[in-house]
């Protein structure tokens, strides 16, 4: 060992300015001999070390609450054994860097602990090129027992399981007591791979195809460790974001994720489906002119991959047949892949700029992967099925921007992964795909969709500033599709992607809903007059905004735990608005067990509150009192799901549950702002054109006066009996309305005084 390292000045140096941060750094010798340590004490009281033996490579990595260690070893000495500190996107480290040869490769590699979040940092470095990649670091072959594991599947949407899978896909570990560890890649996630059982043995390395690596390829993968499940989860995405330098997009960053549109994705009644009298460009030209009619405001309309020039072969080489036999043939009527990225003239005869100002609105537009038979592979370079040419993507994004397409949908990236050998086998390939599509469509203004992911297009999409939406399930949003919704839109979130669920029908107001509840887009594939206004105007406002929460609904930990266990219990999810820290908690459950009497159960405590609470039923419209520690026990009914809206009782004595009729009924759309004082609620109220009264409710300890400080307001109801009451709040008629983000809006602001 290199006793130095523990007496010199670098290292003086090195304690005593991580001494200066919240979080002490101290390097001390281990009970073991020959073993270096660096120790981070937090400010829970917990202690994360950094363990290295320089005789024969061994590492570790040891948390004191609760007592785990995960050890592995290189397997060969190491030399050039030097502690460092600094500070990246992360925020403050210590670092132990290290050298050592495999076979005749020299190697590098480097531990960094940071001291502000329980976070660690490996990374490997090959020296010199290599055809093979090198062998996982870390790879930790002592794991603490009794840990379940849960991950993502390398399967279309990257469905949920509570087991190891071999690819770039986070690992979550956690015990009973909801203590967890996230694990992942943290660079090249096209080409990175976990391995392991996740029990006795987990590993980050690359996938068995990765070949012939340049010289100075480097590899990291980041550990946060936390307690609670989806609080670990936040803080590794948080880092791994941060880590990378990335900002991601709002809620409300584009057109798809803040209004309602029209999907013609497959479920959607105009899937491959016309009125054969109209055509197609007529039939969708009719049903934007109805929803003007009837007020239905959406504000895009998606075309899916019916409207160009397709073969009749599959990505794997399999002829198929022409996609609907009710109608005409054509290139455009095929399942193969793509030919030319155009619009077929036999359904647009004046192209798709015309068509899109005829209708007034701009288009969101599919595409999927390139054909063997495309001429495209006469002047682009094609990787397998994908193309990799910058200039191809240049050509693509131009005519989305001339045929006024706000939104480029990549569908079919299952098929493009798998039937490329490169992404997998060449590292920069896959890259060079995602990079060159990503660039092209910034350069112009124009947001991005991914649709049918693996795992790693979910990590390598955070790197996209304008990859605003993503996938999560499979076609045809519906009840069999919920657990992987929620479980997945976990993934989504945690990159900063935002979840959606795809079409349905609006009638089915389970999918209205938990569609709202994503924070992501909500859009309907309804036939002309079978829309159900009274849903559509639950999920979003007359100027069609979409009132949302400010984070998707997510599974509670306690569902991790219990699906971890094959326990038969509803899957819980939750989602939340934050007013300046008076937070409102929008609950959905489901039976997913055959059984008709299906109960839910959840605490407060377990959304985040610490104080009493009101628990609503939204669709029984019943409300009650519960401290945060007490639990919610009701039956799940004949339907099989349910929805809550929690609030808090604040400073004010009232717990505010917002505009009663809209599902996200504090969503910061309608409600603009709370501000809780002593005795004394003020709220604002947006109103979009069209909108001259809402009513608000909640409960409060005593019968609310209320005044208007701008508009109107007047107390409708109060029962002293449940503390229940309902305002009516209008907007002042003569005030002409401003401009919030874009939107013509209106307000109030309304005191409910308690005193």
């Amino acid at each position: 060992m290199n006793r130095a390292i523990l007496k010199s000045k670098t290292m003086q140096k090195f304690i005593a300015a991580l001494a200066l941060a919240v979080c002490v750094m101290s390097a001390r010798k281990a009970p073991a001999a020959d073993t270096e340590y660096l120790v981070v004490k937090y400010s829970n009281g917990s202690h994360l070390t950094i363990g290295m033996d320089d005789g024969n490579g061994d590492y570790s990595i040891r948390e004191t609450k609760p007592a785990w260690k995960f050890s592995g070893s290189i397997g060969r000495p190491l030399s050039n054994l030097k502690t460092a500190h600094g500070t990246d996107g992360i925020g403050p480290y210590g670092e132990i860097s290290f050298s050592w040869t495999d076979g005749a490769a020299p190697m590098s590699g480097r531990i960094r602990i940071y001291t502000k979040t329980p976070t660690v940092l490996f990374s490997e470095t090959c020296e010199n090129a290599s055809e093979t990649p090198p062998a996982p670091f870390p790879s930790f072959t002592n794991v603490p027992g009794g840990l379940h594991l849960f991950s993502y599947q390398q399967k279309t949407f990257a469905p949920p399981r509570f087991e190891a899978s071999d690819c770039s896909t986070p690992w979550l570990l956690f015990d009973d007591s909801d203590n967890a560890m996230v694990i992942s890649p943290a660079s090249h996630f096209m080409v990175a791979a976990m391995s392991g059982d996740g029990h006795a043995n987990i590993a980050s390395g690359f996938n068995a195809a990765l070949r012939n690596l340049p010289a100075g390829f480097s590899q990291q993968t980041i550990l946060t460790f936390g307690r609670g499940i989806n609080r670990t989860w936040d803080s590794w995405g948080k880092s791994l974001l941060a880590l990378q330098g990335l900002q991601r997009p709002g809620n409300e960053a584009d057109t798809v994720l803040k209004y309602l549109g029209y999907w013609t994705d497959n479920f959607a009644y105009y899937y491959y489906n016309y009125d054969l009298d109209k055509g197609y460009a007529g039939t969708l030209q009719a049903l934007v002119e109805r929803y003007r009619q009837e007020h239905i405001p959406i504000h895009y309309l998606q075309l899916d991959s019916w409207w160009y020039y397709k073969s009749f072969t599959d990505a794997d080489g399999r002829v198929g047949k022409t996609k609907s036999p009710r109608l005409p043939e054509g290139e455009w009527n095929r399942y193969g892949g793509l030919l030319e990225y155009k619009a077929h003239p036999a359904l647009f005869p004046n192209g798709l700029a015309a068509f899109r100002q005829t209708i007034g609105l701009p288009l969101v537009t599919h595409n999927r992967w390139i054909d063997p038979a495309s001429p495209y592979h006469e002047n682009y370079k094609i990787s397998g099925v994908a193309a990799v040419d910058p200039k191809w993507w240049n050509h693509i994004a131009d005519y989305l921007t001339s045929s006024g397409i706000i939104t480029y949908e990549q569908d079919w990236l299952d098929r493009i992964y798998r039937y490329s050998p490169d992404f997998s086998g060449t590292a920069g390939t896959a890259d060079a795909f995602l990079d060159d599509m990503a660039r092209a469509c910034i350069a112009r203004g124009i947001t991005m969709q991914y649709c049918m992911p693996y795992p790693c297009y979910f990590l390598q999409g955070s790197r996209y500033p304008n990859l605003t939406t993503i996938r999560v399930s499979d076609d045809g949003f519906c009840p069999p599709r919920y657990n992987d919704f929620l479980y997945v839109s976990r993934l989504a979130f945690s990159m900063g992607i935002w979840p959606w669920a795809d079409v349905y029908r609006s009638a089915e107001t389970n999918d209205v809903l938990l569609s709202t509840l994503s924070s992501g887009p909500v859009g309907i594939g309804d036939k002309i007059g079978a829309e159900n206004t009274n849903n559509l105007f639950k999920a979003v406002r007359a100027d069609g905004v979409i009132v949302k929460p400010d984070v998707p609904a997510l599974p509670l930990d306690s569902c991790y735990m219990a699906d971890a266990r094959h326990e038969d219990s509803p899957l819980i999810a939750a989602a939340y608005t934050d007013h300046k820290g008076l937070k409102t908690a929008y609950v959905f459950a489901f039976n997913r067990s055959k059984s008709d009497d299906e109960r839910v159960r959840f605490t407060p405590a377990e959304l985040g509150f610490d104080q009493p609470v009101c628990i609503y039923d939204y669709f029984a419209e019943d409300g009650r009192c519960l401290k945060p520690g007490k639990t919610v026990a009701a039956s799940l009914g004949a339907n099989g799901t349910a929805f809550y809206v929690v609030a808090p009782f604040g400073k004010s004595g009232i717990a505010f549950l917002g505009d009663k009729g809209l599902f996200v009924s504090d969503g910061k759309e309608r409600i603009a702002s709370l501000n809780d004082k002593k005795k004394q609620l003020t709220v604002t109220v947006f109103f979009a054109p069209g909108e001259d009264s809402v009513v608000v409710h909640g409960y409060a300890l005593r019968a609310p006066r209320v005044t208007a400080q701008s508009g109107q307001a007047r107390l409708l109801a109060y029962s002293a009996a449940t503390g229940y009451f309902e305002v009516a709040v209008s907007p002042d008629q003569g005030v002409a309305p401003k401009n919030v983000e874009g939107d013509a809006v209106r307000r109030a602001t309304v005191i409910l005084d308690t005193k």
